[in-house]
């Protein structure tokens, strides 16, 4: 046992046992006021040695804690990552049994059960062997904080215990410890006044009087305040000798809200609150919660009162929307501790913090203070205890510390929906997703869920049909709404600042995550030409927490943004959505920088039926630049919404361009069929309007024939690339030339003619080089074709070379994960098998597989050409097994994107079959090969390289059947 409580010893089996020198006993005493946490040997010769610290090491405290494990045992003083504690678990603290002692006895007290209260409290308070915490080593400064804690809660103890007896009618029993306490601190009315009472029952009346007459006297000298109505009582009683009054509570009064029962989570939070609270650096200890209305501020503020309060302590809720009604709160409180108004309220406050700091472990609780400097003159000036503010506006820094409370958790959503409505956690999470995780919302929905007996998944279909209608409706009980709580919020901002308003109003037509201070430079009829202006506008914004802000990046609640539009006329909104439209497509606008915003601007300009001024154009680029870095979903919903909303503008150029690009997109995420409808229907379009020489239709025809390749049309493709490059040659646009050339050259080689396909690929990779395009996109494809030429007529190690080469390109270019690259991986590993090099092919083509299938899935036909590819490698490498695989899984692929008569398709079924008849599978190999040449001798008519190595490939699986 490790006595400190009156003294600092230990105990072995009840005998002391001596602790050695004065620096040994230190060294043990600042390890064991660590607590839980570990102290460094650093921090130790620091503490104790002080200022002869030159003249010691930290090998000092090694040996005195080597010694004082001897003393207590080996396991007593753990190092832990260098730093040393007092394990609780081996060593015990008579302080930590003191502590929950009391504990136990002021629950006990609190409920009435006095006569076991006055046991627990009198053996805690047994426990202590003198005044002072560590004995003779109090005044230590390291000592000074952890011993005062303890003796403070000594002195609650026998307060509490002297309430117990005097219950009890044992009142004169405490006379001396109670004699003890008061000559310690005079100034602790609420010791003196259970030393009146004790001495008075006693039978000692003068005592009793001498004892108020020495408290009066000490709080008139050193504080000049007259004593509590309490004491007062208590003097008047004993001078008429009558009886005293009902025995002394030690339950002061609360007038805390009921906890919430549904409330959930928030544990980090919570954390984040109690270390603020217990952190004894500030007094007193403040705490402002702060965001966004309905975000749950009140219930996490109602939650750390009720966790922070201690039993017979002070906790006082008080509304501070306004000074009168903090006053009033707090007018509350003096009255019910029995404190007399003065006829000047700062009078009555001081007399409260005074009664405050009498009776520590108090809780006050200041809801809805949104100015900090109207909330300031009513702030205690009693130390001990806590202060929790709730306020929109996070600027308390200078009087409390700030704990922004975000929504909730997905998971803490979910947990509150089930067990609100009893839905499944799937539902409850698309509701919380619908509703941003807001606590406000969430309530408002389960609540209405409940009262109307619908389901969650019903609630859910509603809201996105209804949302405005059922955000703005009246509730159906008592409880405030979202819109409610948020217009009292919008109505202050417009009184306060009508420019910051409509920025918000603006606001709501754009993407809520992230919007740059530079893209809200430019929102409004004019934009905000003076910074200051906007810079005092956000202010505004961010005082009532509407939205939150992290440096050059502004967020705002999409449920903020659902009430505000709801709010506005529809004239209103229109205007506002034609003013963020104009902010993300003017010149000075970066795409990539608003591109979410303007994906959120077309979705309103549908549901609003305008179209403002720029944004179909600004919603093509967009895609583009999406399809660029091979985002193609997204890059099909954008065209797809551009398209709708321009359908009734009447500019046939536009519609055509944004056909053909949406086309292209599919073509780039695989969708075939579509992706040929898509650029035949813009061919037609932009034919019937354009001039045969216009550039905008040699780019259709160009992406026509591109598609009609991968079709298996290589002929119709080949006149739609000509029909390109005459259109630009008439045109004039020789700098177009080039990637017409490139795609040319791919669908000459595709259609086995090796000779015109190398002539267009060198020209068009000479063209780009003219052009200062060498190491482009463009130039890389042309160089990856190049090497297929080389491949194919037998220059293997300059394939492989060119190959390489490509790859370096669109690695640096597109980066390493772009289906472009993965190609080009493909096209490198066939070159490698060529040459012998299978092994090292089968992991190229391997890292070709991976890329692709995480970029594009598995489903698609560039998945499939490269496993294919990897079944030739696998077989050349010896893996007939693994071949097998391959080849199947490719042609399924090919069979179900492409159709059964597709030309990779039959590859693919040949390729296949060769590997079946090289694993033994002879008859199944026949017989994928008879259908192969079934379909292939009337689709390969005009290509007779592919029919010459068509039949090669049936000669070795017919020769090896024979075998």
């Amino acid at each position: 046992m490790l006595r400190v409580l009156g003294d600092f010893a230990v105990t072995v089996n009840d005998q002391l046992v001596t602790l050695g020198g004065p620096r040994q006993k230190a060294v043990l005493a600042r390890i064991l006021a660590g607590a839980d946490e570990t102290v460094s040997a650093e921090q130790i010769v620091d503490d104790v040695w002080g200022e002869q610290s030159a003249d010691s090491t930290v090998a000092s405290v090694h040996a005195y804690v080597s010694r004082l494990r001897r003393l207590l045992g080996s396991e007593a003083i753990p190092r832990r990552a260098g730093r040393y504690l007092v394990d609780r678990d081996v060593v015990t603290v008579d302080a930590d049994l003191f502590v929950d002692d009391v504990s136990r006895g002021r629950a006990a007290l609190g409920r009435g059960a006095d006569g076991a209260a006055a046991a627990i409290l009198d053996a805690a308070l047994a426990r202590w062997h003198g005044p002072d915490a560590f004995g003779p080593m109090r005044e230590e400064h390291f000592l000074a904080p952890l011993a005062a804690r303890w003796e403070g809660l000594r002195v609650l103890a026998a307060e509490a215990l002297a309430d117990a007896h005097a219950r009890c009618g044992r009142a004169g029993e405490d006379v001396t410890l109670l004699q003890e306490l008061a000559e310690r601190d005079p100034l602790r009315e609420s010791v003196a006044v259970r030393l009146v009472r004790a001495l008075y029952a006693a039978g000692r009346q003068a005592d009793a009087l001498a004892a108020f007459e020495r408290c009066r006297h000490a709080l008139a000298e050193q504080l000049g305040v007259d004593p509590t109505p309490e004491l007062r009582r208590v003097h008047a009683a004993v001078l008429a000798q009558e009886p005293l009054p009902t025995a002394v509570s030690s339950v002061l009064p609360t007038n805390l809200p009921p906890r919430n029962r549904a409330f959930v989570g928030r544990e980090d939070a919570l954390a984040d609150v109690c270390t603020v609270l217990d952190d004894d650096a500030r007094r007193p200890r403040a705490v402002a919660l702060v965001g966004l209305p309905g975000v749950g501020k009140t219930e996490l503020a109602l939650e750390v009162a009720h966790r922070r309060r201690r039993i017979g302590r002070v906790a006082w809720w008080i509304a501070a929307e306004d000074p009168a009604g903090t006053a009033t709160g707090l007018a509350d409180l003096a009255a019910a501790l029995g404190i007399v108004a003065y006829e000047r309220g700062e009078d009555t406050h001081a007399a409260l913090w005074a009664e405050l700091d009498r009776a520590p472990g108090w809780v006050l609780v200041f809801d809805n203070a949104d100015e900090p400097a109207l909330l300031e003159p009513f702030l205690p000036a009693a130390r001990h205890g806590d202060v929790v503010i709730t306020s929109r506006n996070p600027a308390w820094r200078r009087l409390a510390r700030p704990v922004t409370v975000a929504p909730l958790s997905r998971t803490e959503s979910i947990r509150y929906v089930v067990n609100r409505t009893g839905d499944a956690a799937a539902e409850a999470d698309t509701l919380a997703e619908q509703l941003g995780d807001l606590p406000l919302a969430l309530e408002q929905a389960c609540a209405y869920i409940e009262q109307t007996g619908m389901s969650v998944p019903d609630y859910v279909e509603l809201f996105r049909e209804r949302r405005e209608s059922l955000l703005l409706r009246d509730p159906l009980d008592s409880r405030p709404t979202v819109a409610t709580t948020w217009g009292l919020a919008f109505d202050r901002l417009y009184r306060r600042s009508p420019r910051a308003a409509r920025l918000l109003e603006t606001m709501a037509f754009l993407a809520a995550d992230s919007v740059a201070v530079a893209t809200l430079r430019r929102l409004g009829p004019d934009g905000f030409a003076d910074e200051l202006d906007l810079q005092d506008a956000l202010a505004e914004l961010l005082r009532l927490s509407l939205v939150d802000r992290d440096a050059g990046i502004v967020r705002v609640h999409r449920l903020v943004q659902d009430v505000v539009r709801a709010r506005m006329p529809l004239g209103a909104r229109r205007r506002r959505l034609v003013e963020a439209a104009r902010a993300c497509t003017g010149a000075d606008a970066d795409t990539d920088d608003v591109g979410a915003h303007l994906v959120s601007i077309a979705a309103h300009a549908e549901a609003l039926a305008t179209v403002p001024d720029g944004l179909v154009e600004a919603l093509e680029e967009l895609a583009r630049r999406q399809a660029a870095r091979a985002l193609y979903p997204a890059a099909q919903r954008v065209l797809e919404t551009a398209l709708r909303l321009h359908d009734d503008a009447g500019d046939a150029v536009l519609h055509g361009r944004l056909v053909c690009r949406l086309g292209e997109v599919l073509d780039a995420a695989g969708h075939l069929a579509p992706a040929l409808d898509l650029h035949r229907r813009a061919v037609r379009i932009l034919d019937s309007t354009l001039d045969p020489d216009d550039v905008v239709l040699a780019h259709a025809y160009n992406r026509l024939g591109h598609v009609l390749n991968c079709a298996d049309d290589a002929l119709a493709a080949i006149e739609a690339h000509e029909r390109a490059l005459l259109a630009l040659q008439k045109a004039g646009r020789d700098d177009l030339v080039p990637p017409v050339q490139v795609d040319l050259g791919y669908t000459l080689w595709a259609a086995g003619r090796l000779g015109p396909a190398g002539e267009a690929l060198r020209t068009g990779r000479t063209l780009l080089e003219g052009q200062g395009r060498r190491d482009d996109r463009e130039w890389a494809h042309a160089t990856a074709g190049l090497g297929m030429i080389e491949q194919d007529t037998g220059n293997l190690e300059d394939a492989v070379a060119l190959q390489r080469t490509a790859l370096e390109v669109f690695t640096r270019v597109c980066g390493p994960d772009h289906p472009d690259t993965a190609q080009t991986l493909d096209k490198l590993g066939y070159a490698l098998r060529l040459s012998g090099r299978a092994a090292e092919a089968v992991e190229v083509h391997l890292r070709a597989v991976r890329l692709l299938v995480r970029v594009l899935g598995t489903d698609d036909s560039r998945v499939a050409m490269t496993l294919t590819n990897l079944g030739l490698a696998y077989a050349d490498a010896g893996r007939i097994g693994d071949a097998v695989e391959a080849q199947a899984r490719a042609r399924r692929i090919f069979h179900a994107a492409l159709g059964p008569e597709h030309a990779s398709t039959l590859l693919a079924g040949r390729r296949l079959a060769i590997a079946l008849a090289a694993s033994g599978h002879h008859v199944g190999a026949r017989k994928l090969m008879s259908a192969v040449l079934e379909v292939a001798e009337h689709r390969l008519e005009d290509n007779p390289a592919e029919r010459a190595r068509v039949a090669a490939d049936a000669a070795r699986v017919f020769e090896a059947d024979s075998v």
